[in-house]
């Protein structure tokens, strides 16, 4: 259970646990579909965790988040539907030059005077700023999903100027609650395989402790180097299994 404590302390910092959790998975012989509805049980709850904590130190913007939950979750269903339009060559290359290209602009990017712990109240603007962030989530994780924890805190951040560690604790309410959707189809399809992702859950809850614990004292020194990491590996693992270079 060592990879899915890494995984949790990983998903807590800059998320995409899922590229070490999911592997991990398919490596001990489960099915596809089964390999998934453990790591949404998983990551969901590992994420649950890092939710309460971010919230408990003042660092989740709860209104904005359930705000943006609902058009991400709106945002996941349409995207599904763009996948079956667009040529399949062409998601997988706009995924792999984009995400590096905005990542690298975040991590370059330097805190400025706007950026905030909480806003200042809810206004139309960042109502719809939110809405944006909500459907950029979706669209992204229907189209692909590792890295959905990277994802929100570039948008969080880039979009509606919050601190790091404010946007990561958005995105995991974000996270919680579409994993929580998506949890349902798999358990009444029978594709948990509880014996395994229970003891896989409580790694994942130590690692995320540990992970958030850090993520909150040490801010954009730690949550920014862990993110442009998980970038890269997400690009790598992307392009070397559709074989985007050969």
């Amino acid at each position: 259970m060592p990879r899915f404590f890494i995984s949790g302390i990983i998903d807590s910092i800059g998320g995409g646990g899922g590229l070490i959790a999911l592997p991990t998975y398919l490596m001990i012989g489960l099915p596809i579909r089964t390999a998934y509805g453990c790591n949404k049980l998983q990551a969901g709850l590992g994420n649950l965790v890092s939710a309460v904590k971010y919230f408990r130190n003042n660092m989740v913007d709860l209104k904005i988040a359930l705000i943006s939950a609902v058009t991400a979750m709106t945002g996941a269903y349409f995207g599904t539907k763009i996948i079956f339009l667009l040529p399949e060559a062409t998601i997988q290359k706009a995924i792999t030059i984009g995400l590096p290209a905005i990542a690298l602009i975040m991590v370059l990017r330097k805190s400025s005077a706007r950026d905030a712990i909480m806003k200042s109240g809810i206004s139309k603007k960042t109502v719809v700023q939110a809405l944006i962030v909500g459907v950029i989530m979706g669209f992204y994780n229907s189209l692909f999903g590792p890295g959905i924890g990277t994802v929100a805190i570039i948008a969080f951040t880039m979009i509606m100027h919050y601190d790091s560690r404010v946007a990561s604790g958005n995105g995991k309410v974000l996270i919680v609650l579409t994993n929580a959707v998506a949890l349902v189809s798999y358990v009444k399809t029978g594709n948990v395989a509880y014996e395994i992702a229970v003891p896989a859950a409580l790694s994942a809850i130590l690692g995320n402790l540990v992970g958030v614990n850090l993520a909150i004292k040490k801010g954009d020194k730690i949550i920014k180097p862990v993110m442009l990491i998980i970038v890269i590996l997400t690009v790598v693992k992307f392009a070397w299994e559709n074989q985007l270079w050969g």
